[in-house]
Order: structure tokens, then C-alpha cells, then sequence
């Protein structure tokens, strides 16, 4: 994050403070008006509250500096919220006192979880939520702020059309100011918001036409004198918290912390974007939480971070300094300023409020019902308008959340959880097996069958994964389910696991696991992971670390099971049995084992280094050899093994060199080796005829080899 450090004030911060206060004075104003005659007060008191919740917002979150140019303000969203709220307490008979007190607990609690919530990490988590349901979300506020002012303006729906010039002349002017608005940033190239110029032009026409036509002026067509800081005070009496309506408030605070931390964080983008700098949303969430505490002790009205205002504010050169700048201009005025109520409009105000509402309508989502591709969006988004506009916004916030899980689920059900399946024709071990065992794992390879699996294993896609395996169970000798992209997996899916092991026991498939990480939740028991599931249930299924154990593994049961004895490492064989001698005549089979030199070895005995010089090619006679990648003092990639009857060294024996890795006998073994200068032995007639059946037989297997390499690389275009 570009930190603001050592920045000082400057007269962009000034600038962008007082455009962004012109933006949000009248939304503020028009705001408290609204929630505060729902709750009994007279205007002035809710342009008061709202102008006293944009101070404290702007200095608090200003201080903290967290998103650099952003104003924060009472905003739509939480007003309409707050309307519904009071609206229903209003309708049951509540008294003013006891709902400016509700006001107050529901937005210290929603400061509290934004607090909570900013800590634990939850910031992260909101951006999850899917843009129908936001937008749905800000469309049905929009048109809840449209059917406010209306209301706020003929005081009943049902009168919008008005029977005398006195209930006439408001509408008008409303809808003038909503003019203006439109048409301010285009008449001046959009270097005038157009909430000032509505503000502006609203106030002119009111008392231009109410000189012109001779219309008197009543004082509930304007805010009135504005209360000073002073004499603020709306009757909060805490101790009377035990006559609240505390479900209502709690699941009010949950819906405002989900509306505030999503919409708050996408203004703290859209400032990033025009700033150049990356905010920091938990110190952000941290310092909108300790406002609207603050807010909610003072009985004002609460917001968050605005775009509109932003914009304009980062416009005009604000930075790190300018949401302070306008803070302080919202105090000035509340402390010398009241007088200017007396001649604001309320009319003016209640037409900006409705225009911003206007703005807040999504109309992409009428368009989205027109393709099958979006339909199903389209049909989320108005699902949640309905629900605001014909019930509340905090049953709303409920259905939208409920709907993000519900699509979350739907696209992790839709979305395969096998990565890919692969048998072992298709891949093996690094074990370089003999011929023989080569041939009967190619006849019979599509018995070991391997399911790399991918993402979250829950309760859906785990019962979708056993429906696919368990048709597999019938067919696959070995199973191998490999978690490495596994990110999760839950207790519902850990059930599922036991219950296909025990499904794989009753078919006569061995179930083999690899990957069982500790970010699964495993440790290197999984007996003891499971076991914590189901106590009655022994876990017996064999576990590997990675993937090539667990094939080697399946590649020995299936060769056991065709009649070939594993190799172990006291097995031994001869020269003559060795692979890279069959099919030699006896008199060539003879001279190599004659050139070659016989060694043994004890276990665990280093045969090369990595770097050693090597003109050597090793036939295994008896015991297990294994070539290793040093990664680190103690660690080491596997890249093969190879078994009594193998043979390796092929390319330092044609071209003799450094060795690419290390070689280390795994148990008391013996090998031959040949080294290229024992060559010089074979100038005869018989000896050329030896050396070509040596490099025929070096070059068939690195043709093998090349082949395999192709194949391997063709399935990984495939990931």
C-alpha cells in the first residue's frame, strides 16, 4: 500500500474537501430529513443529525487515512434501512424517544461488527458476495429513495398528483432541482457536480417563482434554523435499554455491516483508482466501525464511504487531507451556520436525494433478462428488489446473502471436482520395471485407475464425487484419490471418504490415498484424522506423501496379482536374466559379464554423486538402487529406481561426463559395470558385433524413453 508518511496539507486537499462537503451537504441534509420525520422530528433536527454523522464520519475516517481522497457521508443504503425500521416501530405505536434510542443501539452494535469483523479478516469476505445480488441490493435502495421523497413531499403515495397550486409548487420545484442536477455536468463539461448545481439552481427558481406568482412561502417548505452542537439533543436515555426491540436491532446491525463493509470497500477501490495508491480495508472497516459508534452515542445519523462525493472531491485534487478539510467545513457550519436553514428548500433537497436514488438504479439488469446467458442474474437481482421494495431492506440483506451461499454452492456443484483420471497405461511409477513386468502393467494397467482431485470437498461434492466412483470401484483392481489441489474438505465429506472405503473393501478394490496434506487438516496420521469422525470406525486405507509411491505401490499389487513376485531386495538375477541382455546371443552375454566389473555394495551406500565423472552403465544384479535430485541438506526429489533385473547409465556411457544426480543402493546390493573403456577389448570381428548389439540395445530403450516423454508431455497439455 503507497503510504500517505510524511505528506502535508495543500490546496488540493482544501479544494477536494470543500467539493466533496458541496456533494454530500445536500444528500446529508435531504437524508436526515427523511429518517427524522418518520421518527416525529421536525426537519431542521434531521438535517442537523444528518449534517453532524457526515462530520463525524469525515473526521474520523479522515484521520485514519486508510482510503486516500475518500469522503465518507450518511448514504442511501443505511437511511432506507433505517426508514423501514423506524416506519415498522412507527406503525406499532413507538414514541420518538424510544426510537431515536433504537437508532442509536443499532448503529453502536453495527460499529461494534464492523470492528469485529475488520479484525477477524471479514473484509476479505464480502467481496465475495455476487454482483446481482449487490446490484439488486443498490437498485431496490435507489428506488426506495425515490419513493421517500415522494412521500416526503405529498406526504401520502396516493396524492403524487396533486388538486391545488400549494401542494403543486413543491413537486415542482423537486423535479426542476432533478433537472439541474442531470444538467449541470454537461453544461459545464463536467467541472460542476452536479448535486451543487442543483442545490444552486433549486434555491434561485424557489424564490424567483414564489416572487413571480406571488406564492407564500410556509415554513414546512423549508429545513429551518439548524441546531447548533449545543443544543443537539435528542433525548437519549440509556437507561431505558431494556424496553428495546433487540432482535430487530441486532439483525439491523448484521444487514448495515454487510451493506456498509461491501459498498464502503468498492469506494475504497474506485478511489484507488483515481489516486494510484491500494487502501487498507481493515484499518478502513476499523475506523468507519469507531464513527458510527461515536455517531450512535450522539443520536445522528449514520453513513459511509460515498462515490459521488469522492470522485468530485479526488477531481478537484483532494488526497490525504481533504476528507478532514470537509469535516471541518460541516462543523464551521454547524457551529455559526443554523441560520442557513431557514432558507434551504426542503424541496430542493428531496429532488437531489431522488435523483441519487435514480442514479443508484442498475438498468443493465432489464437487459441481462434478454440473454439465456444472464437470465438467470438478472432474475437474483430483481428477486432482492422485490424483497426490499414489498418487505424491508434487512430481510433483503438476509436474501441476498442466503442467495450468494446458494449460487456459491450451485457453481461448486457445477464445476468438476476431478481434476483429471489417469490409469497406469497412461502413467507410471519412476520404478524401472522389467520387460516382462512392463508388459503385463501395459495389458493390465487400466486397473489403476488415479482421481486427481481439485478445490473444496463438501457435503455436494462429495456425494457427486462417490456417485462417480463407485462404478469405478467395480472395474479398478486399485483407486487412488489424490488431494493435493484440495483446498478443503469438510466433515460431511470426511464421512463420505470412510463410507467409499468401506464401499471399495465390499467390491475387492484397494483404496489408496496420496496427499493428505496438513492444510486438510491431517497430520501424518490420517487413521487419527478420521477417527476423530467416526470413533467406532478403523480407518485401514493405505496413505502415501506423494503420488509416485502410491502408484508404485498399486504397480506391485497388480503385478503380485498377475503371478509376478515383488521384487524385494534380497532378490537377485543373473547377468544373462538382466533386461539389457535379453535376446543376446550366449558368447555376447559371456564377454560382458567378463569385461563388466562385479561390485557389491552395503545398504545405504552412495554409488555417485551429482557432478561425479561417469562413463559407466550399471546392470542390477541384486538389491534396489535409487537416483536422487538433492533440494536442500536433508531433502531430495525422486527420479527413479530401479530393481534387480534394470539397468541404467545409458547416456554416460555413450557420452561420458558430469552426473546429472545421485545414486544410492537401498539395500546390500550387486551390480555390474561396464564402463566405455572397456570398449577397446571389442576391435575384433566378434567385438563389433557385441558393440552393436550393446548400442542397438541402449538405443531402443532411449527410444522407449522418448516415446514415454512425449506421451507424458501431450497429458500435461491436457492440465
Amino acid at each position: 500500500m503507497q503510504k500517505s508518511g510524511r505528506y502535508r496539507p495543500e490546496a488540493g486537499d482544501l479544494m477536494g474537501g470543500f467539493a466533496g462537503a458541496a456533494v454530500v451537504l445536500p444528500q446529508a441534509m435531504g437524508l436526515g430529513i427523511v429518517l427524522f420525520s418518520v421518527m416525529g422530528y421536525e426537519a431542521a433536527a434531521g438535517a442537523a443529525a444528518g449534517l453532524l454523522g457526515a462530520t463525524i464520519l469525515l473526521l474520523v475516517s479522515g484521520g485514519a487515512g486508510a482510503t486516500i481522497g475518500m469522503i465518507s457521508a450518511p448514504n442511501g443504503p443505511m437511511t432506507m434501512l433505517l426508514v423501514g425500521i423506524m416506519g415498522a416501530l412507527a406503525a406499532e405505536g413507538g414514541d420518538s424517544h424510544t426510537m431515536i434510542l433504537t437508532l442509536g443501539a443499532i448503529l453502536i452494535l453495527t460499529g461494534f461488527f464492523q470492528i469485529i469483523f475488520a479484525i477477524a479478516g471479514g473484509a476479505q469476505l464480502i467481496k465475495y458476495i455476487p454482483y446481482p445480488v449487490v446490484a439488486g441490493l443498490v437498485t431496490g435502495v435507489g428506488l426506495l429513495m425515490v419513493k421517500s421523497q415522494i412521500g416526503l413531499l405529498t406526504k401520502e403515495w396516493h396524492t403524487f398528483f396533486p388538486t391545488n397550486a400549494e401542494e403543486t409548487y413543491p413537486p415542482i420545484i423537486a423535479v426542476l432541482s432533478m433537472a439541474a442536477m442531470v444538467l449541470t455536468p454537461k453544461m459545464t463539461k463536467k467541472r460542476l457536480p452536479g448535486a451543487v448545481g442543483a442545490l444552486t439552481a433549486g434555491i434561485i427558481v424557489f424564490y424567483l417563482f414564489s416572487f413571480l406568482f406571488s406564492i407564500p412561502v410556509q415554513d414546512s417548505w423549508v429545513v429551518g434554523t439548524i441546531p447548533s452542537l449545543a443544543s443537539i439533543h435528542f433525548g437519549l436515555d440509556f437507561t431505558q435499554v431494556g424496553t428495546l426491540p433487540y432482535r430487530t436491532i441486532i439483525l439491523s446491525a448484521m444487514a448495515l455491516t454487510v451493506l456498509g463493509m461491501t459498498d464502503c470497500l468498492v469506494t475504497s477501490l474506485v478511489a484507488d483508482s483515481k489516486t494510484g495508491t491500494r487502501h487498507d480495508s481493515r484499518m478502513e472497516m476499523i475506523a468507519q466501525g469507531a464513527a458510527e459508534v461515536i455517531i450512535g452515542l450522539s443520536g445522528a445519523l449514520g453513513g459511509w464511504g460515498t462515490k459521488g462525493a469522492t470522485l468530485v472531491s479526488i477531481e478537484a485534487g483532494g488526497r490525504r487531507y481533504a476528507a478532514i478539510a470537509a469535516g471541518i467545513f460541516f462543523l464551521m457550519l454547524m457551529l455559526w451556520g443554523g441560520n442557513v436553514g431557514n432558507w434551504l428548500p426542503i424541496s430542493v433537497l428531496a429532488g437531489i436525494v431522488a435523483m441519487v436514488g435514480l442514479g443508484m438504479i442498475d438498468w443493465n439488469i432489464l437487459s441481462w433478462l434478454r440473454h439465456k446467458r444472464t437470465r438467470a442474474d438478472a432474475l437474483v437481482a430483481l428477486t432482492v428488489i422485490i424483497v426490499i421494495v414489498s418487505v424491508n431492506l434487512v430481510t433483503a440483506v438476509g436474501v441476498g446473502v442466503l442467495i450468494s451461499i446458494l449460487l456459491f454452492i450451485g457453481r461448486q456443484t457445477k464445476t468438476s471436482i476431478i481434476h483429471r483420471r489417469v490409469n497406469a497405461r497412461e502413467h507410471r511409477s519412476i520404478v524401472k520395471r522389467s520387460e516382462k513386468e512392463e508388459e503385463v502393467l501395459d495389458r493390465h494397467g487400466e486397473e489403476i485407475v488415479m482421481y486427481e482431485l481439485k478445490d473444496n470437498l463438501f457435503f455436494a461434492t462429495a456425494d457427486k464425487l462417490r456417485t462417480k466412483l463407485s462404478g469405478e470401484l467395480t472395474k479398478a483392481s486399485v483407486l487412488i484419490l489424490h488431494f493435493r489441489r484440495v483446498r478443503y474438505i469438510d466433515m460431511s465429506a470426511m464421512i463420505v471418504l470412510l463410507q467409499l472405503s468401506d464401499e471399495a473393501e465390499a467390491k475387492k478394490c484397494e483404496l489408496v490415498f496420496c496427499h493428505l496434506h496438513k492444510g486438510l487438516g491431517f497430520g501424518k496420521k490420517a487413521a487419527k484424522a478420521f477417527s476423530r469422525i467416526d470413533p467406532h470406525r478403523y480407518f485401514n486405507r493405505k496413505v502415501f506423501r506423494d503420488t509416485d509411491t502410491a502408484f508404485e505401490y498399486a504397480e506391485n499389487l497388480l503385478l503380485e496379482k498377475n503371478g509376478i513376485p515383488l521384487h524385494r531386495k534380497e532378490f537377485s538375477v543373473s547377468v544373462s536374466s538382466n533386461d539389457f541382455c535379453l535376446g543376446m546371443p550366449p558368447e555376447a552375454i559371456g564377454t560382458i559379464a567378463e569385461a563388466g566389473n562385479h561390485r557389491k555394495f552395503e545398504k545405504k551406500t552412495l554409488l555417485f554423486n551429482r557432478g561425479d565423472y561417469g562413463d559407466s552403465l550399471f546392470l542390477v544384479l541384486e538389491g534396489e538402487v535409487e537416483i536422487r535430485l538433492s533440494a536442500g541438506r536433508h531433502e531430495y526429489k525422486r527420479l527413479a529406481k530401479y530393481n534387480a533385473g534394470t539397468y541404467f547409465g545409458e547416456i554416460s556411457f555413450i557420452s561420458p561426463g558430469p552426473r546429472a544426480a545421485s545414486a544410492v543402493i537401498l539395500g546390500p546390493g550387486a551390480l555390474l559395470e561396464l564402463k566405455q573403456s572397456e570398449l577397446k577389448n571389442f576391435e575384433n570381428i566378434e567385438g563389433c558385433y557385441i558393440l552393436t548389439e550393446i548400442f542397438k540395445r541402449i538405443s531402443i530403450r532411449q527410444s522407449e524413453e522418448l516415446r514415454r516423454s512425449a506421451e507424458d508431455i501431450r497429458r500435461l497439455e491436457k492440465w
